[in-house]
């Protein structure tokens, strides 16, 4: 019964390093910066989307550098949430490479 009690204790000393890592902070601040720039992308696609349907309307075609641009950002979207998710580690664009566009 006493090997239990020892097990369900909380560790405070464990947690308060934790909670004072300089690095888990930063992290914040890097995921709050990257939800900033998530939450104002969507004036760049309606912008992109806008364009492109009126190069569609009036050449019947899209714009090719419009839709490399769009798939550019359709894959920077996806870095950052994958990093404010934790599914990755390095930060996006502009603390990295912008992404390249796979084919």
């Amino acid at each position: 019964m006493n090997k239990v009690k020892e097990e369900e204790k909380i560790n405070t000393e464990e947690i308060k390093e934790n909670v004072f890592k300089q690095g888990k902070w930063l992290r914040l601040l890097f995921v709050l910066l990257f939800l900033f720039i998530y939450t104002w992308a969507y004036v760049v696609l309606w912008l992109v989307a806008i364009l492109q349907f009126l190069f569609n309307l009036f050449t019947n075609s899209p714009n090719s550098n419009l839709s490399k641009l769009g798939a550019g950002f359709r894959v920077y979207m996806v870095q950052i949430i994958n990093f404010v998710t934790y599914q990755e580690q390095e930060k996006p664009f502009p603390f990295s490479e912008f992404p390249s566009i796979k084919k």
